[in-house]
């Protein structure tokens, strides 16, 4: 699903005008990114947690030449599934 059809969703189903409801999405996403850049997590009850996971440098390879690479350290976001979203996923 995209963007754009989770837009439509939305909209369908709280019977919203697609205005709002690309305003809604568009806020949440915008919140979660600031929230996440000043490294805090963003929790949402049902759904799951998103958090910030630090990636130290490594070796990698370049899988077309097979030249060893260095994968710099970096910031990340890790997500968790709730308990209830996992249950809905496996019944």
């Amino acid at each position: 699903m995209t963007k754009h059809q989770l837009e439509n969703e939305l909209a369908t189903s709280a019977k919203l005008p697609l205005s709002t409801a690309v305003k809604a999405i568009d806020g949440l996403i915008r919140i979660a990114k600031e929230k996440l850049a000043e490294g805090e997590e963003v929790s949402i009850r049902g759904f799951g947690t998103l958090s910030v996971a630090h990636r130290e440098e490594r070796k990698g390879r370049n899988p077309q030449t097979g030249e060893e690479v260095t994968i710099p350290a970096h910031r990340t976001v890790k997500f968790k599934i709730s308990k209830e979203f996992k249950e809905t996923l496996n019944n």
